[in-house]
């Protein structure tokens, strides 16, 4: 059910990640996660988000992954 996959904020993303909210936003600013922004609020699946990062590896720091979702994007 949608309602059990769906987040509501940077800072619930942040929770669920394990990241702190500035790295969520920068990390949505720069396309590297799936969301959705209606008014000023961004949503986030879950299962988008764990699928985002079960292929994501560090490598010197930087986050790098070889393949990123479609669905990704503001929708303004």
């Amino acid at each position: 059910m949608l309602s059990n996959d769906l987040i509501c904020g940077a800072l619930a993303a942040a929770t669920y990640t394990g990241l702190e909210p500035r790295t969520i936003y920068r990390l949505c600013a720069q396309d590297y996660l799936p969301y959705v922004r209606l008014g000023h609020r961004l949503f986030f699946r879950k299962s988008e988000l764990d699928q985002t990062f079960a292929g994501v590896s560090q490598k010197g720091g930087a986050i790098t992954s070889g393949s990123q979702s479609s669905s990704k994007g503001g929708m303004a």
